[in-house]
C-alpha cells in the first residue's frame, strides 16, 4: 500500500479531506426479508443522476436502503429489484454517507455531510455536518443535529437499546447517543485514533458489545472493550495492513467484513477476518477489483456493497475520468 498523506496541520475544525467522502457505512447484523438476497443478480444498477452511492441499509419490509455522498435522495431497492426514490432530500439531510436502520425504534439514522459545498467569495463554505433520524413509517425527519464541536460523523453502529455509535473522523473519537434528542456522549477518545490524516471511519459493535472501529488513513483495525470503568482500546494484530479500512459488519458466522477502499492501488476489496483466530489475524479476500468501496450490509448470505467511485476527486492522476453509472454490488459470503 501507498500510505496517503500525514494528517493534516490544518486545524481540525477545517479538516474537509477529500477522503471524508468514504465515510460510514452500515451494515445490519442480520437481514429482515432474504427475499432480496436470493433473488437479487450480482449487482443492482442505480438510476441515472443518483451519483456516488454510499450509505446503505435494510429496511424493515426486506430491500435496501442506499444513500449519496452529494444528495439527501435515499433510493429503495425492493425485494424483486425494483429501485426507487424512497426519500427525498430536506434542508435537515442533504446527503446519506451513512444509514443505519433500527427495527427497534422504526428510524433511519442519517449521516449527512455536505461534502460539495458551495462557493461564496472565491471560498468554499460549507453547512455543519449533520445527522439526522428518520420515521420510516411517517417518512418524515423527526430530529437532526450538527456534530459536537464542528466534529465529522462518519459510520454509526446501532447499540441495541435504541441509540448509536457515531465515528467523528474530525475529531478522533466514538460517540454515543442514546437516542434522538439526547446529550452526545464521548465513549473514548485514545490517542490511538489520531495517526494519519484520517482517523476513525468504519465501526461494527460485536455480539459481546465490544467495538470495532477503522483507521481509514492508518490502515489499521481498533479493538473498543466497552466496561463499567470505562472504554479500553486496543490494536487488532492484523496479518497485513489494510488499504484504506472503510466500511465493517459482522457476518453471521461472527467473522468481521471490511471494506478495503484502495484508493491508491485501485484495487477494492471485501475482506473477512476471523477475530478468534491466532494472531496475526489472517486477512481473507472474499472479492476484489471494486471501485473504491465505501459501505456494505449483510443481505441473507450475501453482503451488498456500494462502489462510490470517488478516486477521481482523491487522486491527482487525470487517466481517472468522471464515473457516469453506479450500482450495488452482491458478493458471496461462503459457507
Amino acid at each position: 500500500m501507498i500510505p496517503l498523506p500525514l494528517r493534516s496541520t490544518v486545524p481540525a475544525s477545517r479538516r474537509f479531506l477529500p477522503a471524508l467522502l468514504t465515510l460510514a457505512v452500515l451494515a445490519l447484523p442480520g437481514w429482515p426479508d432474504a427475499a432480496l438476497a436470493e433473488t437479487a443478480p450480482a449487482d443492482i444498477a442505480l438510476p441515472q443522476g443518483f451519483d456516488y452511492p454510499n450509505g446503505i441499509a435494510g429496511g424493515p419490509q426486506g430491500g435496501l436502503f442506499v444513500g449519496s455522498v452529494i444528495s439527501g435522495d435515499i433510493l429503495r431497492i425492493a425485494p424483486d429489484g425494483t429501485v426507487a426514490r424512497a426519500f427525498e432530500e430536506t434542508e435537515d439531510r442533504f446527503a446519506g454517507t451513512a444509514l443505519r436502520f433500527d427495527p427497534q425504534s422504526g428510524l433511519l439514522w442519517v449521516a449527512s455531510p455536505d461534502f460539495l459545498g458551495q462557493e461564496v467569495n472565491g471560498e468554499r463554505v460549507r453547512r455543519p455536518h449533520r445527522i439526522a433520524a428518520v420515521d420510516v413509517a411517517e417518512g418524515r425527519v423527526v430530529w437532526s443535529s450538527a456534530i459536537p464541536d464542528e466534529g465529522f460523523a462518519n459510520d454509526f453502529a446501532l447499540d441495541g437499546a435504541g441509540g448509536i455509535y457515531i465515528t467523528d473522523s474530525i475529531r478522533d473519537r466514538v460517540l454515543h447517543l442514546a437516542g434522538p434528542g439526547a446529550a452526545f456522549e464521548t465513549v473514548t477518545s485514545d490517542p490511538l485514533f489520531a495517526p494519519g490524516a484520517l482517523g476513525p471511519a468504519g465501526i461494527a459493535r460485536l455480539g459481546g458489545g465490544d467495538l470495532v472501529v477503522g483507521l481509514y488513513s492508518e490502515g489499521a483495525l481498533l479493538r473498543v472493550r466497552m466496561g463499567d470503568a470505562g472504554a479500553e482500546v486496543t490494536p487488532l494484530p492484523l496479518a497485513r495492513q489494510i488499504e484504506n479500512p472503510d466500511g465493517l459488519a459482522v457476518a453471521p458466522d461472527g467473522r468481521l467484513l471490511v471494506l478495503e477502499g484502495a484508493v491508491q492501488s485501485g484495487n477494492g476489496r471485501l475482506l473477512a477476518i476471523d477475530l478468534n483466530a491466532s494472531a496475526p489475524l489472517p486477512v481473507e479476500t472474499l472479492a476484489e477489483g471494486l471501485d473504491m468501496p465505501l459501505n456494505l450490509t449483510v443481505v441473507g448470505n450475501r453482503v451488498a456493497v456500494t462502489e462510490g467511485r470517488l478516486r477521481h476527486f482523491m487522486l491527482d492522476d487525470p487517466s481517472l475520468g468522471v464515473p457516469t453509472s453506479f450500482r450495488v454490488v452482491f458478493v458471496p459470503l461462503g459457507g
